[in-house]
């Protein structure tokens, strides 16, 4: 097993022979806490979580083969990143559908703070949406709209920014509530 990453956060392991990744995550003690109390999914568990939502949504995800609190393995997809292969392509498509991906995914209630192009993988026309586990659906995100909005310009340029911009829904805070109560009592 080869390491291809290992911070403070996390370390990325690649098993060539088995042809999957695992990765091992490090949280602080206080994103410990908010796992405990249930505040935060485990990264490793909201990693599996989010990959059902957009699979859902009908985009790929990698195929998890195991899901642990700090861990998760999932196989290898044969897939440059998106930002490999924008580098070696003239397509003129794939913006369009990035752009897509993106509004699908917020659109679904789900946010990010760094859909950059390394985060995405893209073959024969379809998008391999990875690292997720630092998605969430939550409705009590410190940086809501504005945050993802700005991350957004910072990794992908103002351009992209106004169209993901131009096709997020803005849910009200009243239906954020109300899908929140949804969720406490079962029905979603």
């Amino acid at each position: 097993m080869t390491c291809l990453r290992k911070n403070h956060k996390r370390s990325v392991y690649y098993d060539k022979s088995a042809g999957q990744y695992t990765k091992y995550f490090t949280p602080k003690f206080e994103l410990k806490l908010k796992y405990w109390l249930r505040l935060r999914k485990y990264p490793g568990l909201n990693f599996a979580y989010i990959a059902r939502k957009l699979q859902a949504l009908g985009l790929n995800t990698p195929q998890i083969i195991e899901a642990e609190k700090y861990k998760v393995v999932t196989r290898e997809i044969a897939a440059p990143t998106l930002r490999e292969y924008l580098q070696n392509s003239n397509d003129p498509n794939v913006y369009e559908q990035f752009v897509d991906v993106v509004a699908r995914i917020l659109n679904a209630g789900i946010s990010f703070f760094d859909f950059n192009q390394g985060n995405f993988l893209y073959k024969d026309g379809q998008f391999y949406v990875i690292d997720l586990e630092g998605y969430t659906d939550s409705v009590f995100i410190s940086r809501g709209k504005a945050g993802v909005l700005y991350r957004i310009e910072k990794d992908l340029g103002a351009p992209f920014r106004k169209e993901i911009e131009r096709r997020w829904v803005n849910e009200t805070l009243a239906q954020k509530v109300s899908g929140l109560f949804q969720k406490l009592r079962g029905k979603k």
